[in-house]
């Protein structure tokens, strides 16, 4: 391995600031003199890496909702690209965020900057044939998902299963009580709320979700509990709460929280996937502008019935999803008692335990080693 290697990272949301954080610090393991900028959040500036923009400033979502941050995201991604082809990095690593990093990995192959992706874009669910797109400026995939090598392979991209991070560090057996005296839970049980870190999220989910909360009419033995990322989303989503009465207490950690909880009612994305690791029963909600769902459904976008992560990774509806508009307060209701009414819970438990060890690596640190071998290929 040649001295003096540098590397760029650009992980462009709060759930991938954790991946990025773990791949860099593990890479630092494995090639202390390395050199490393890149773009994150909390997670990320707590590792060695020079940050050089937070990604506070690219949380959108949806295909006609960033139009109006448009001009502001395009002047600020065109800074990063400077600043990396400046840098000269012997790999530009975007993690997941494709809409952002593929745009980038484009300019950078161009300038000769070779490309790895770290978590496939959904091909599987959306718009398949992007496979064959994305091998004009991709030449490496770090995969969280076993199933996804496949897809790769009539490509020139090398795809290669990591694990995911997540189901490392996540117990497969999950002591409920004991997670509830970590976060002082003062209820028999806890319902988590967590809407997503998006603004656009808790805009569109909070009132749904304290509306459906409200009129459950939840006994004294449920406490309401919520976490995020940072403390304007926290004052945020709770003026939407308090707007129908709904009292929430807040912890720091959404992993904490998932593992102490009995129920989640949730937003699609990680967080859907973190709560399965948690072994934690679910309701999925998921809402995107009327533009944008038309789109989807006029070009024929997606390709499975459901959309959540454990229905994914299970192959069918393992767990409930309340969607565009279906989500509604009657219908979330519905849903929640569906699941919280039915006990046992084992069976479903089970099944949360059987796919959290599909998604473990042969090894730890498995991302870092492949890109340690990416790079030795290279040299």
């Amino acid at each position: 391995m040649p001295e003096g290697l540098k590397i760029a990272v650009v992980a462009g949301e709060a759930s991938s600031d954790l991946l990025g954080a773990t791949l860099l610090n593990d890479l630092y393991e494995l090639i202390p003199e390395l050199k490393t900028i890149a773009v994150g959040g909390s997670k990320i500036k707590a590792t060695p890496a020079e940050v050089i923009q937070d990604n506070e400033v690219f949380s959108v979502m949806g295909l006609a909702e960033v139009l109006k941050d448009l001009p502001q995201l395009l002047k600020i991604k065109k800074q990063i690209v400077k600043q990396i082809i400046d840098f000269k990095p012997d790999v530009f690593i975007g993690v997941d965020s494709p809409d952002l990093n593929f745009s980038i990995a484009k300019t950078l192959k161009r300038n000769d900057i070779p490309v790895i992706h770290y978590v496939s874009p959904s091909v599987w669910a959306w718009r398949p044939n992007r496979v064959f797109k994305m091998q004009q400026f991709i030449d490496g995939l770090l995969t969280l998902f076993p199933f996804e090598t496949d897809i790769y392979e009539p490509t020139s991209i090398k795809a290669k299963f990591v694990g995911h991070p997540l189901a490392q560090s996540i117990p497969i057996k999950i002591n409920k009580s004991k997670e509830k005296e970590n976060i002082n839970a003062r209820c028999e049980n806890v319902l988590a709320l967590l809407p997503g870190s998006r603004v656009r999220e808790i805009k569109s989910l909070v009132p749904v979700f304290a509306k459906t909360i409200k009129e459950m009419k939840l006994g004294s033995d449920w406490q309401v509990m919520s976490s995020n990322v940072s403390l304007d989303k926290i004052e945020l989503t709770q003026s939407l709460l308090d707007a129908e009465g709904i009292r929430v207490e807040w912890v720091n950690d959404t992993t904490e929280l998932l593992a102490a909880a009995d129920f989640a009612l949730l937003g699609s994305g990680t967080v859907a996937l973190e709560a399965m690791l948690c072994k934690t029963p679910m309701v999925v909600a998921y809402q995107i502008s009327s533009v944008t769902w038309w789109m989807v459904n006029t070009f024929k976008m997606m390709q499975l019935p459901y959309y959540s992560l454990p229905n994914v990774l299970y192959g069918d509806f393992l767990v409930p999803e309340v969607m565009q508009k279906e989500l509604n307060a009657e219908n979330l209701i519905a849903a929640c008692d569906s699941v919280m009414n039915k006990k046992p819970q084992t069976g479903l438990i089970d099944q949360f335990e059987k796919i959290h060890r599909t998604l473990l690596p042969d090894a730890e640190n498995q991302a870092a080693m492949a890109v340690k071998e990416f790079l030795e290929q290279r040299s």
